[in-house]
């Protein structure tokens, strides 16, 4: 999607506003109940954010009645951290966090923004694109600031354009405070980057299931030997450990009872001590108040925990899941709009489930999907893999997804 594209999207994203707005600021009732938090730079954290990259949606609108829910028992329990991006929600994310945020006071919150590396075709760009930031999210400054998604095929326009010597400058100038990156690359190019410059925090993507399958672990080992605090992304893969393999859910329940399959993915994140929180893309208030309370409650991992997290992924690895996290970048370059989130997300439903009982949903929910989005209308250009955090090889898998799909069909026929 285009800039220009963004900014319509945003100016009519916001859905029910009336009902939320207000002369003054709203008093926060604080529970005694609070989240865990830890210190970051001159904050105390908590461990828990909300990252609006999913948020509720009602009609293609952000549900802002739900989202108003959610922020209000996030701050209430001490969760006051909020991450979002230029482009999340097809560029309304940001609108709507700020719509809600507006009615508490400024320093009740910490807000967290990235700076879109793709569309800096200039150093001016990045105070370009700051200030109408800060503008969607009604603010004056951004406790946190970072240049977003550093890959490989992002790295040259953020060192052609000294993307990192003008966050310095909004720094200094106090509309930001503090700078750092979210990262999609490989260890040798997270070397170089951290090395390159004196930074605040990273943002990586971590969990026990990338941990055990590519190189979240060495990714994780950069940041820590270099001293650089750690923000963690995508801690549940995109929802993928919140939908276990039945054999995995059996495990977790026999070893690990008083904990949910997200409970239990949230505090192997929280074990590593370089984290000093944890975004989780929750799309409604029981899933946001599941997270919180995770951390009112929390329990530190233990190393028989982590035993049984290594033994899950090994199960998950087994059941021909694929590895895909919903960031939807493949989608931003495939000239036939195909949907592969859905399709692999899908698919993953699917193998990780007792087959025999869902293959007739996975069927139906595919052919759900309109008709030129679907796997079998790939043309094989590659362009996806070329914006895919996680490295697959999407047009084979999406002729795997449609080799089962037809497999499928001819079974249910019988």
């Amino acid at each position: 999607m285009k800039r220009r594209e963004f900014i319509i999207n945003s100016a009519l994203a916001i859905g029910g506003t009336a009902l939320l707005s207000g002369c003054g600021k709203k008093e926060i009732k604080k529970s005694e109940n609070q989240v865990v938090r830890r210190k970051f730079a001159d904050i105390d954290t908590p461990l828990i954010a909300l990252g609006c990259m999913r948020l509720p949606m009602r009609n293609d609108k952000v549900d802002m009645v739900e989202l108003d829910k959610m922020v209000e028992y996030a701050m209430e329990h001490g969760a006051n951290y909020f991450d979002t991006a230029y482009m999340y929600v097809d560029g309304k994310s940001e609108n709507a966090i700020g719509e809600i945020l507006k009615k508490y006071p400024r320093e009740s919150f910490i807000l967290a923004d990235k700076c879109p590396a793709y569309l800096v075709n200039s150093q001016a760009d990045v105070r370009k694109l700051c200030e109408e930031q800060l503008k969607k999210c009604q603010v004056e400054y951004f406790d946190n600031y970072m240049v977003h998604n550093i890959n490989k095929n992002t790295l040259s326009n953020y060192r052609d354009n000294n993307m990192y010597d003008e966050l310095v400058k909004l720094k200094k100038d106090g509309k930001v405070k503090h700078i750092g990156f979210s990262f999609h690359g490989d260890p040798q190019m997270l070397r170089e980057v951290i090395k390159e410059h004196k930074w605040d925090f990273c943002q990586l993507q971590l969990n026990y299931l990338d941990w055990e399958v590519i190189n979240a672990d060495e990714l994780y080992q950069i940041a820590d030997d270099a001293g650089v605090p750690v923000i963690v992304m995508e801690p549940l893969r995109g929802g993928v450990l919140c939908d276990l393999p039945e054999k995995a859910v059996a495990k977790l329940k026999q070893e690990c009872p008083d904990d949910t399959q997200a409970s239990f993915g949230l505090r192997w994140v929280a074990s590593k001590q370089r984290v000093f929180t944890i975004l989780s893309g929750m799309s409604n208030f029981q899933q946001l108040k599941e997270n919180v309370d995770t951390f009112v409650n929390y329990r530190e991992f233990s190393e028989k925990e982590l035993k049984i997290a290594h033994e899950i992924a090994q199960i998950i690895q087994s059941s021909g899941a694929i590895s895909c996290t919903a960031c939807k970048y493949c989608m931003e370059v495939c000239p036939r709009g195909i949907n592969i989130p859905a399709i692999f997300g899908l698919y993953n439903v699917y193998k990780g489930s007792n087959q025999k009982s869902k293959s007739f949903m996975f069927v139906y929910n595919y052919k759900a999907l309109d008709e030129s989005t679907r796997a079998d209308k790939c043309v094989d250009c590659k362009l996806c893999m070329k914006n895919c955090p996680q490295n697959l090889d999407i047009p084979k898998l999406l002729k795997d997804v449609q080799a089962e799909v037809e497999k499928v069909e001819k079974e249910t026929k019988r």
